[in-house]
């Protein structure tokens, strides 16, 4: 039975779009004066004990260590350590509205590896044009000359679209383990990820050394809380009531919300190709996730 969403739905799907497109204007201010792999590890690290407090009032436990924790670590690795420590490094070198837009190529990078790693999973001829569309998106992104020369933005351009690939996997390894709990299984994540990427923090940072400004320690802390710990919940809460795919309407969202924060917070400007990117990224995505249909016949038998 499909799943329909009423007022009060879509005012919690927008308030969770805003609050995790949020976390791409609050790392670039962090980025500044916390190097990535501690910002990472404060924003899993911090995001902690609220999943922790949820997970206790929820009456939920966590699974005793041992195989029962293997889905988490994985998980753990492909959707936030390596994602939140990607994200942080690619804004070294991008604004944050680029990374916005990158990142909302997840559901298209899902449509092309779901098949080839779920058995429930098929292509069909309009998601595959769906994803040609996204990536023609990507393309039209990085920007004509983005391949004339290997410098910082385009390599920046380039992990930050392997944050999404990651994201992407961890999304279509989280359904073969549909007994987790989604409470659980993010708590699993971020303790998980908290763990992998402590030692990184102290071996390559040595954050006692560091001397971080107070905006970006204030701005660390909104990424852990207010776009990290608090949506993650707030998407469990909807897809509990209207279903995954309307879940997934957030990747249609995400990527204005940091364009629009970049543009009137921080004063980004970015050129007109990025714009047309974005559309066709999100038109891409909406036809993989089955919210539009391509005109696939008509443009095969077009001469």
């Amino acid at each position: 039975m499909k799943q329909t969403m009423g007022p009060h739905h879509w005012a919690v799907l927008l308030l969770t779009a805003t609050m995790f497109g949020s976390s791409f204007f609050f790392i670039k201010i962090a980025i500044d004066t916390i190097p990535a792999i501690t910002l990472a590890t404060g924003r899993a690290a911090l995001a902690v004990p609220i999943a922790l407090g949820i997970l206790k009032i929820s009456g939920a436990r966590l699974p005793p260590w041992g195989a029962d924790w293997i889905p988490l670590v994985i998980l753990g690795a492909l959707t936030a350590a390596i994602p939140y420590a990607a994200v942080a490094w690619g804004q070294v070198h991008i604004e944050s509205g680029l990374a916005g837009i990158l990142f909302g190529t997840i559901p298209v990078f899902s449509v092309i590896l779901a098949p080839a790693l779920a058995r429930d999973e098929t292509f069909t001829p309009g998601r595959l044009l769906g994803a040609a569309v996204g990536f023609a998106g990507v393309v039209m992104v990085m920007g004509p000359g983005a391949l004339a020369g290997f410098g910082d933005q385009l390599l920046g351009t380039i992990v930050t679209l392997g944050a999404a690939l990651s994201y992407a996997l961890g999304g279509i390894y989280a359904r073969r383990h549909k007994h987790l709990s989604p409470i659980v299984m993010t708590t699993g994540q971020l303790l998980t990820a908290t763990f992998l990427l402590l030692p990184l923090s102290l071996v390559m940072d040595t954050p006692w050394t560091l001397a971080p400004s107070a905006a970006a320690l204030g701005s660390l802390a909104a990424v852990a809380v207010v776009s990290t710990a608090l949506p993650a919940f707030l998407l469990f809460w909807l897809i509990q009531r209207v279903g995954a795919t309307n879940g997934s309407l957030l990747a249609f969202f995400m990527p204005v919300v940091a364009v629009t924060l970049g543009a009137t917070l921080l004063g980004e400007t970015l050129p007109w190709q990025a714009f047309a990117g974005l559309g066709l990224i999100m038109l891409g995505a909406a036809a993989v996730n089955g919210r539009i249909s391509l005109p696939v016949k008509a443009a095969a038998s077009a001469p």
